[in-house]
C-alpha cells in the first residue's frame, strides 16, 4: 500500500515537469496567437496518441460510459482551471502563476472530508501549510505577484482542485488510459468551442495581456510555432495519464503536495526562456517546498491510511 502511493508521488512529480514545459510554450506563443488556438492544436494532438494508448481497453469494450457524468465534470472542471491559468500566466510570470496555483492543496483538503469523506490528519495540515509557507517566502505578499490577473491563477487552483478530487468518484476499475482519453476529448471539445464563439464574434484584440490572449483573432502558425503547439500536444499525452494515476491510487490530501514540485520547473524555466532570475528568497522559499515534500512521503511510510 506505501509503495503504491509513493509510486503515485513519484509519477505526479514526472507530470508536473511534462505540465511546467507546456504552459512555458503557451505562454512563449501568448505573445503571437489567441489562448483557444493554441489549446486547440496541443489537444487535438493528444486524442490519437490517447486512443492508441487506450486501444486494449477500447476493444474491450471500456470506454467509461457508466462514469460520463464524473468524467465529464471533471474534465470541464480542469479544462476551464487550464484556461484561467494559461491567461494569468501571459500577464504575470510563470513562476508566480504557479505560486498561486499551489494554493490549491488547501482547496483540496478541504473539500474531500465533503466528497469523498477522507480524514485529513493534523500533521498533514502542518506539512501543507509549510509547504505553502514556502511559497509565500518565494512570493513575498504585496509584490507584483498581487495583479489582478492572479485572482485567474486563483481561480485555476480551486477548480483544478475540485476535479482532481473527483478523479475518486470515477470507477477504480477504469483504465487511466481511458480516463485520460475523456480528458484530451473534453479539453479539444472546450477549445474548440471558444474558437468558434470568438471567430464568430470577432472582438479584436484588447491592450490587457490575457484579455488580448483571449480575444485575438487567429493567424496561420510558422511552421515552428505549430511544431512548438503539437510538441506541447505530445507532453500533455504523457502528463495527463500521469496525473490521473496518481489521483486514482492515492489519496487527494496526500498527494496534492507534491504538485510543489513544479516550482522548480516554473523557475527554472523563467530563467532560460523569459529571462526572469529567481532571487535568493525565492530559492529558500522552493527549499522549504521540497524538504516538506519529501516529509510528507517519510511521514507516510510510518502512517497507516487515514
Amino acid at each position: 500500500m506505501v509503495n503504491r502511493r509513493i509510486k503515485a508521488a513519484l509519477f505526479l512529480c514526472l507530470a508536473m515537469v511534462l505540465a511546467v514545459s507546456c504552459d512555458t510554450i503557451s505562454k512563449f506563443l501568448s505573445a503571437r496567437y489567441p489562448i483557444h488556438e493554441i489549446g486547440l492544436v496541443r489537444y487535438s494532438v493528444t486524442i490519437p496518441i490517447a486512443i492508441f494508448v487506450a486501444w486494449s481497453a477500447l476493444r474491450s469494450a471500456q470506454i467509461g460510459l457508466m462514469n460520463w457524468r464524473p468524467l465529464l465534470l471533471r474534465g470541464l472542471l480542469i479544462a476551464t482551471g487550464n484556461l484561467l491559468f494559461m491567461l494569468a500566466a501571459a500577464t504575470i510570470s510563470l513562476a508566480d502563476g504557479v505560486a498561486i496555483y499551489f494554493t490549491m492543496p488547501f482547496f483540496v483538503a478541504g473539500i474531500v472530508p465533503f466528497i469523498l469523506g477522507e480524514k485529513v490528519p493534523l500533521l498533514r495540515w502542518f506539512v501543507i501549510a509549510v509547504g505553502f509557507g514556502g511559497v509565500l517566502v518565494m512570493t513575498r505578499p504585496g509584490s507584483t505577484i498581487f495583479q489582478p490577473e492572479a485572482l485567474l491563477a486563483l481561480g485555476c487552483a480551486f477548480l483544478y482542485g475540485l476535479g482532481q478530487v473527483l478523479t475518486r468518484r470515477v470507477d477504480q476499475s477504469l483504465p487511466t488510459s481511458v480516463t485520460s482519453l475523456w480528458q484530451s476529448a473534453v479539453f479539444t471539445l472546450f477549445y474548440a468551442g471558444f474558437a468558434f464563439a470568438f471567430y464568430a464574434l470577432d472582438l479584436g484584440e484588447a491592450g490587457n495581456k490575457s484579455l488580448a490572449f483571449l480575444t485575438r483573432a487567429w493567424s496561420f502558425p510558422t511552421p515552428i510555432d505549430i511544431g512548438m503547439m503539437m510538441l506541447a500536444g505530445v507532453l500533455s499525452s504523457l502528463q495527463l495519464p500521469l496525473v490521473v494515476y496518481a489521483y486514482k491510487h492515492a489519496e487527494a490530501s496526500f498527494i496534492a503536495p507534491f504538485e510543489y514540485t513544479a516550482m522548480i520547473w516554473a523557475v527554472m524555466w523563467g530563467v532560460i526562456v523569459f529571462g526572469d532570475v529567481p532571487d535568493q528568497m525565492t530559492l529558500i522559499g522552493a527549499a522549504i517546498v521540497i524538504v516538506a515534500g519529501l516529509f510528507m512521503v517519510r511521514f507516510d511510510r510510518s502512517t497507516p491510511l487515514p
